[in-house]
C-alpha cells in the first residue's frame, strides 16, 4: 500500500472527513488514494486561499481536524494566509503541500519550494517528510500535535515520491493518549470569591473562545446578574436579545456597551476567551480596565495578562471553568432565580441593533433589514470590508443563531470561502454570507464551487462600486482618496446569471422581505442577491482609523 494511503487511511479512523485543495501534480498521489477511500470526502475549490478558510471554518465549528492540500511551488504559498489564519485562530487544521521528487530537490524543478520554513513560524509543526516508511508515523504525530494541548495548524510537505512509495501492509498509526483538559482550581476558587464579593458590581466580555461554552454562559450570567458585551469575533457567544447584553465592544462598538464597559460602575471585568487584541478592546482602551479587578479566563495560558494585568488568571476550559464557577456561587447561596428576576425588574431594553431599519435604504438599513428577515437559526458568515462595521452593530444575534467572522486575520474573500466550511459542518443550518463586491472580485468563483457541491447559502454581496473600507478610511485619515479606489459599476447579478446560479437585484427595502429571504434559501443550493447602495455615509470605524493614525501609541 502507497504510504500516502495509509496517512489517510490513520486520518479517518480518527474522523476526519474532508480534504479541502486544489488538485495538481505534486500532490496528485493523494487524490487518487481518495478514490480507494470514500470516508474522505474531496472539496476542490476555485483557489488554494479559499480551500484553507473552508478547512478552518469547518473545523472552527465541527472541533474535527481537516486536512487542506495545495500543490508546491505557489500552491503552497497560496496556502500561507489561510494558515496564518488558523493559527491565530487555534485551529487544528493539516496543511498539506506537495514537493518535487526528493531525488531532484535542489535541481531546479519546476515549481521547486523549501515550504517548511516558511510555515514554521505559523503552524505548531512544519516539517518535510523524506522517508516514505516515516510518512504515516509522522502525519500521525502532526495529527495530534495539532490537537494537543492548546489546538493549533500543522504543515507537511511531501516529495510526489515518498506519498507513492509501496511500503507494504502495515498496521495503522496508534493514537497516544491525549491529555485531558484540566482547570486551576485555586485560581478558580479566588475568582469565585471576587465574583460574589462584587455582588452586582461587575461585567462581563466574551470573545471567540466563549463560544463553545454559550450554553453555559447565559445562565451563569442571570445568576450573578452581570451584564455581557462581545468582541466582534465574540459576537453570537451571547444572545444579543437578551436583555443582560451590551452588545459588541471594540471594533465598531454598540454605544451601550462602550459607555458601560468604560464606565465606573462596576468593579470587576470577567473577561472569558479573548486575547484582548486592537480590535477586541477598541485599542486597548484605558478606560476599559482602569480602577477595575480582571478576571481572565481562557484555556491558552499565554492569553492571560499578555494585554492588561490581571488580578485573577484563570487557565482551563471555559466550560468547565463556568461549571465550577457556578457550583461555587450556588453553594455560597447566590440563586439564580432570585438575582435574575431582580435584575429583570430594572432592565434596559435590548441593543440598538433591534431598533427598526426605517425608510432610507443604505447599508446600514439593508444589514438591519436582512437581521430582521433571517431564520431564527441562521447562521451569518461575514467578510471583511465595509459592510462588516455595519453588520457588527447591527446584525443582531438571537438565541439559536451563530455568527462567524475571521476578523483577526481574515483576508477580503475569506467569508465566501469560509461560509462553505460553515455549511459542510452543519448542513441543516441556513447559511448566510455577507461579503462585498470587493471581497467578490477576489474569491467570487467559489459560488460556483458552492453549485457543484449544492451547499445551500445564501450569499449577500453589498455593491457599493469602491473598496469602501479603504475608501472611507483614507477620507477619514487623510481627507482625500485616489479615485481608483472606486470603479465602474458591475452588475454582480448578471455575474451569477452567467455562471447558471440563481440570483436576484435588491435596490430597496420592498426588495428584502422575510418572504423573499425565505425564497431564496430554499433553492437547495447557492443564490447570490446583489445588494446596490450608493456606500456615501460614513461607517463606524473611526477606531481603526485612530489606530492607523498611530493615537494609540
Amino acid at each position: 500500500m502507497r504510504a500516502i494511503e495509509i496517512g489517510l487511511r490513520f486520518l479517518v479512523q480518527q474522523g476526519v472527513k474532508y480534504v479541502f485543495g486544489i488538485p495538481a501534480g505534486s500532490i496528485n498521489a493523494i487524490y487518487d488514494a481518495l478514490l480507494d477511500i470514500p470516508e474522505l470526502k474531496p472539496i476542490v475549490a476555485k483557489h488554494e486561499n479559499s480551500s484553507g478558510y473552508m478547512a478552518g471554518a469547518y473545523t472552527r465549528i465541527t472541533g474535527l481536524p481537516s486536512i487542506c492540500v495545495a500543490s508546491s511551488g505557489p500552491g503552497a504559498t497560496n496556502l500561507v494566509t489561510p494558515a496564518a489564519n488558523a493559527w491565530k485562530q487555534k485551529l487544528p487544521v493539516i496543511f498539506i503541500t506537495g514537493s518535487v521528487p526528493s531525488t531532484k530537490l535542489g535541481k531546479g524543478g519546476a515549481q521547486e519550494l523549501y515550504a517548511e520554513p516558511i510555515f514554521a513560524s505559523i503552524t505548531k509543526m512544519s516539517r518535510t517528510i523524506m522517508d516514505a516508511n516515516q510518512l504515516p508515523d509522522i502525519l500521525a504525530e502532526a495529527y495530534c500535535t495539532a490537537i494537543s494541548g492548546v489546538p493549533g495548524p500543522v504543515h507537511l510537505a511531501i516529495p510526489i515520491d515518498i506519498q507513492m512509495t509501496d511500503i507494504g501492509d502495515r498496521e495503522l498509526p496508534s493514537l497516544p493518549e491525549i491529555q485531558q483538559p484540566v482547570i486551576d482550581q485555586i485560581a478558580v476558587n479566588k475568582a469565585a470569591n471576587r465574583i460574589k464579593a462584587a455582588g452586582r458590581r461587575g461585567a462581563i466580555l466574551l470573545g471567540n473562545g466563549a463560544k463553545a461554552a454559550s450554553d453555559s454562559i447565559v445562565p451563569f450570567a442571570q445568576t450573578i446578574g452581570w451584564k455581557v458585551a462581545t468582541t466582534p469575533r465574540g459576537k453570537g457567544a451571547f444572545p444579543e436579545d437578551h436583555p443582560l447584553s451590551l452588545g459588541v465592544y471594540g471594533l465598531s462598538a454598540n454605544i451601550q456597551a462602550s459607555e458601560y464597559l468604560n464606565s465606573n460602575e462596576y468593579d470587576v471585568l470577567l473577561i472569558m476567551g479573548s486575547s484582548l487584541g486592537e480590535l477586541a478592546t477598541s485599542n486597548w482602551e484605558p478606560r476599559l480596565v482602569a480602577g477595575k479587578e480582571l478576571i481572565h479566563i481562557d484555556y491558552d495560558q499565554n492569553e492571560l495578562g499578555k494585554c492588561y494585568e490581571t488580578l485573577y488568571p484563570v487557565h482551563g476550559e471555559i466550560k468547565l471553568v463556568i461549571a465550577e464557577l457556578s457550583a461555587q456561587l450556588a453553594e455560597k447561596g447566590q440563586e439564580a432565580s432570585q438575582i435574575w428576576n431582580a435584575y429583570e425588574e430594572g432592565s434596559a431594553e435590548v441593543a440598538a441593533a433591534s431598533e427598526t431599519a426605517g425608510d432610507s435604504w443604505n447599508t446600514l438599513s439593508a444589514i438591519r433589514q436582512l437581521s430582521a428577515t433571517a431564520p431564527k437559526n441562521a447562521r451569518f458568515f461575514l467578510d471583511i470590508g465595509e459592510f462588516m462595521t455595519y453588520s457588527i452593530q447591527n446584525l443582531l444575534i438571537e438565541s439559536g443563531q451563530e455568527f462567524d467572522i475571521d476578523i483577526n486575520f481574515g483576508g477580503m474573500g475569506s467569508g465566501i470561502g469560509g461560509s462553505l466550511g460553515a455549511q459542510l459542518a452543519e448542513p441543516s443550518r441556513p447559511t448566510i454570507c455577507v461579503t462585498g463586491d470587493g471581497c467578490f472580485f477576489m474569491h467570487g468563483m467559489e459560488v460556483l464551487t458552492a453549485k457543484e457541491y449544492q451547499l445551500p447559502i445564501l450569499f449577500v454581496v453589498i455593491n457599493n462600486a469602491r473598496l469602501g473600507m479603504v475608501y472611507h478610511g483614507h477620507m477619514l485619515q487623510y481627507k482625500r482618496c485616489l479615485d481608483d479606489f472606486s470603479q465602474d459599476r458591475v452588475s454582480i447579478a448578471g455575474v451569477a446569471r452567467s455562471l447558471g446560479l440563481p440570483y436576484a437585484e435588491v435596490s430597496s427595502l420592498a426588495d428584502l422581505q422575510k418572504n423573499k429571504v425565505q425564497e431564496w434559501l430554499s433553492h437547495g443550493g447557492p443564490f447570490v442577491v446583489e445588494v446596490i447602495v450608493d456606500g456615501n455615509e460614513i461607517p463606524p470605524m473611526g477606531e481603526r482609523v485612530k489606530f492607523l493614525q498611530g493615537a494609540t501609541y
